[in-house]
Order: structure tokens, then C-alpha cells, then sequence
């Protein structure tokens, strides 16, 4: 539980992990820490079977990503942007968080994530997600957080003293906030 827990809740890479150990006097090497992350994954696949069929039990799902950086990838520069594709829904006591790798953030990914779903998909404006909005029984949903950093940046390009369109659209998504 340390290892996995170490290396996906604190991001530390199994090289430093490996280090952290051996200050301890505990020798495993990463290889050896590597083949238990793998068997992990193996073990566990029933349950992510079974929170992915609850997640597209949802009538919507949030969907972004985030780049990652993986230092040593078979045939990948150790420079190379990885992405992690975060999936979450359901109701408070029962929340569905699904964190999916890829060496890419085509558009193929979102829609090979969540083919079978059907439903609301919130996203950010990535251009990414435009495949999975056009697909039957997918709805796609703004994030008002985006939005709003868009009207943000506005405001710093507005003259001073002025109030603007900027101003107008932040008071009225402030107003959204406080329900």
C-alpha cells in the first residue's frame, strides 16, 4: 500500500522511492518496486472494471488532462510530455475518480475512454474533446471555471478605472458561485 500510495498519491517516482528505501537500510530495486506497481494493476483490474461501468452509470462525467513527464519509457525521450486523463462523477458518497496514462492527447484518447458512454461530458476547451461531442447520446458541457479564467484575462487588458464586459460577466458568474 506504502509503494502505490507513495508513487500515485505523492507523485514520487519509483528511482527516488528507491532511495528514500536504501536511506532506511531496505535494498529493493526499482525494477523489483516497477514488477510489484505492475502486479498491483493486474490484481486490481476487476475493481477498475466495475468503477468504470459506475462512472458511465452517471448522466455526466468530468474529463480533463494533465501532462506528465516519465523518465524512462521504452522508446521515449525521458523530455516527452506523457498525459494523465482524469474521469470523475457520481454522487457524493459514492465518488468515481479514474486516472488513465497515455503517451498522447489526441483526440482518440477521450473517445476511446469513454466509448461507450452516454451522457453529459464536462471538459475544458481543449480541442481534443470535439470528436467525443459529436459522438450519438453525448452532450459536451463547459466548465465555468475556464470560462471564467477567460473573462479574468480580459479584465487585466481593460483600461483602468473602466468597468467593462469583463467586469460585468465576473459579477454575474460570482453571483452563479454563491449559489
Amino acid at each position: 500500500a506504502m509503494l502505490l500510495t507513495t508513487k500515485y498519491v505523492d507523485g514520487l517516482p519509483l528511482h527516488r522511492f528507491e532511495t528514500v528505501l536504501s536511506r532506511h537500510g531496505i535494498e529493493i530495486p526499482r525494477q523489483t518496486l516497477a514488477r510489484w506497481v505492475i502486479q498491483c494493476s493486474e490484481h486490481f483490474q476487476p475493481l477498475l472494471n466495475l468503477m468504470r461501468d459506475r462512472l458511465f452509470e452517471s448522466p455526466f462525467i468530468h474529463c480533463d488532462e494533465t501532462r506528465v513527464q516519465v523518465l524512462k519509457e521504452p522508446d521515449r525521450d525521458p523530455t516527452s510530455q506523457s498525459w494523465m486523463w482524469v474521469q470523475a462523477s457520481g454522487p457524493p458518497d459514492r465518488k468515481v475518480v479514474l486516472f488513465d496514462y497515455t503517451s498522447s492527447r489526441a483526440q482518440e484518447v477521450p473517445l476511446s475512454l469513454l466509448e461507450s458512454y452516454r451522457g453529459y461530458v464536462m471538459t475544458d476547451d481543449y480541442a481534443g474533446y470535439n470528436a467525443l461531442a459529436l459522438q450519438p447520446g453525448v452532450e459536451r458541457l463547459a466548465c465555468m471555471a475556464h470560462a471564467r479564467r477567460k473573462f479574468v484575462e480580459a479584465k487585466k487588458v481593460q483600461p483602468q478605472g473602466k468597468t467593462g464586459r469583463a467586469d460585468v460577466a465576473l459579477a454575474s458568474i460570482n453571483k452563479l458561485y454563491g449559489i
